[in-house]
């Protein structure tokens, strides 16, 4: 954490920013799920949480100066110090007591601002981008927990293999995934396990129904685990008989999938990236079934920058993480995807999953 306020304080002083409220980000700063809001500053940062969250935050944050609040005025334990007021009201006396006049933040409702505005006058700048840079490049420990994120995730996904069987259904396969993955060691899923076949693998963004599987059907399972907070995501692409169709499909998603990791490494475009998936799946004449991005970063959240979308205009570079995905979606046929998550290294890449 260290680290990334000392980069932090670094662009806040070519700025000539005096203080930084980060929401969005505040997690990524201070270490912990239990905080409400950051102050960074050339002072002692300051850790904003919410009464019920005091305890937790005090031991897995580093930050030394936490502060409390609660909406309401109610009994408190002997020694414990609240604020009793909004969040709003706690940021105005904050940056009050560093009195900070410049200040910059990663994201405010008007409504929320126009407060905070109104409680403490000062030159506010909505700068998101000071932190989000800095999450796109993944740190050693980052690296880390990513990688055993994404073991989790392929525990998960053996299991899948291991269930997938006519008259099996789909909630079936997704309660087994997500239990295998939390005794392997998982915090939970970042987003809820897609498990769809037939009618509904064609639906990107299907989730898990009582449907059972049946012969000469397409599955879909894309599930996620989360290690530390940082989050997984892997799909693949099952079949039952699969019709001559369904293969050409499940080829033409692999292929392009292939063909886009082949892409990728430093210094390369992520829109490169994305036109390769495209090129493959253009050529096997399904492009108009191919409806989302090839990929995106991953980190505590499960969408991050970079994005590898069609004119995207972010630049891959070493120590990211990022997801490859292309899909193919053909009504009355099916769905296909495969998905890998891949680290940028310096002479290519490295796939996190397998």
């Amino acid at each position: 954490m260290r680290a990334r306020i000392r980069k932090l304080r670094a662009e806040l002083a070519a700025r000539e920013l005096e203080a930084y409220v980060a929401i969005q980000n505040a997690r990524y700063l201070s270490g912990t799920s239990a905080v409400t809001a950051t102050i960074i500053s050339e002072q002692e940062p300051i850790l904003i949480c919410k009464r019920l969250e005091f305890d937790r935050a005090r031991r897995e944050s580093a930050f030394r100066d936490i502060r409390a609040y609660f909406p309401y005025e109610v009994p408190l334990r002997r020694g414990e110090r609240v604020k009793f007021c909004e969040l709003w009201q706690v940021l105005a006396d904050c940056l009050r007591e560093l009195g900070a006049r410049r200040i910059g933040f990663d994201g405010m409702s008007s409504e929320f601002l126009r407060k905070l505005r109104g409680a403490y006058e000062a030159d506010y700048q909505e700068l998101p981008e000071l932190v989000v840079n800095m999450r796109k490049i993944k740190s050693k420990q980052e690296i880390a927990w990513l990688r055993r994120s994404a073991a989790l995730a392929m525990e998960g996904m053996q299991r899948a293999a291991e269930l997938i069987e006519e008259g099996r259904s789909e909630l079936e396969v997704a309660a087994e995934v997500e239990y295998i993955m939390r005794k392997q060691g998982s915090g939970g899923t970042p987003f809820s396990t897609i498990v769809a076949s037939g009618r509904n693998s064609w639906l990107p963004h299907a989730t898990a129904t009582r449907k059972r599987f049946r012969r000469g059907e397409l599955i879909i399972v894309d599930l996620g685990a989360t290690y530390e907070g940082y989050a997984s995501d892997m799909t693949k692409t099952f079949s039952i008989g699969p019709t001559r169709r369904q293969l050409k499909l499940m080829n033409a998603a692999k292929r392009a999938q292939s063909a886009a990791i082949d892409r990728i490494r430093d210094g390369v475009s992520a829109a490169d990236v994305d036109r390769a998936a495209r090129k493959v799946v253009c050529r096997a004449g399904l492009e108009k079934f191919f409806s989302h991005g090839t990929g995106h970063g991953l980190g505590l959240a499960i969408h991050e920058p970079p994005n590898l979308v069609p004119g995207s205009s972010d630049l891959l570079q070493r120590g990211m993480v990022v997801t490859v995905e292309p899909g193919v979606y053909a009504p009355g046929v099916g769905g296909a995807r495969w998905e890998d998550i891949v680290l940028v290294t310096k002479d290519g890449h490295e796939l996190l999953t397998q």
